[in-house]
């Protein structure tokens, strides 16, 4: 059997456990699986209800033992809600400002952030960096991020000119209604 014949089922699975109980979002599923797999960050832009936050948790489990992260943000989220909070020891044994990211989105396979366009610009350049590069900068120390996709949402495109780089950052972008 030729790769992508034995790569067919596998992904008819997928698109299977994903719809199972959804009613009208086999394009959205199979649009934000595509992206997932191709390494893609995916936008869903759509009014509330539209079943954003389902798929993104339905696309975590689709991919065995992945790490997933979820976090919905507003204007005053602060960094260390995405990014893990600072390491006081590091500061005060070392004199280093660096975060603990374990269990936050810098390690995160599968990610989910609602509301996206809602972050500051002390949020939005370290998230550039990451969608981009895959790279999270930690005081010092680099680490490469494992994110194989980050499903954004939002129920309103963006008006500001300075969002124009993170929407770049996102190459599948589906409206949902």
């Amino acid at each position: 059997m030729s790769e992508p014949a034995a790569v067919s089922p596998r992904i008819h699975e997928m698109v299977a456990r994903l719809s199972e109980g959804m009613v009208e979002r086999d394009e959205m599923l199979r649009v934000a699986l595509l992206g997932t797999i191709a390494g893609e960050n995916v936008l869903l832009l759509g009014p509330p209800g539209t079943a954003k936050s389902l798929l993104a948790r339905r696309m975590a489990g689709t991919f065995a033992d992945a790490r997933y992260f979820q976090y919905m943000l507003t204007r005053f989220t602060s960094p260390d809600e995405l990014f893990g909070p600072v390491s006081l020891r590091q500061l005060k044994e070392s004199d280093e400002f660096r975060r603990k990211v374990d269990g936050y989105l810098p390690t995160a396979e599968v990610a989910f952030i609602d509301e996206v366009f809602k972050a500051s610009s002390a949020i939005l350049n370290s998230l550039l960096t990451l969608l981009n590069e895959r790279i999270y900068f930690n005081g010092g120390e680099v680490i490469r991020s494992p994110l194989m996709v980050l499903l954004a949402a939002s129920n309103e495109t963006p008006r500001e000119d300075e969002l124009a780089g993170l929407v770049d950052r996102f190459t599948v972008r589906l409206v949902v209604y």
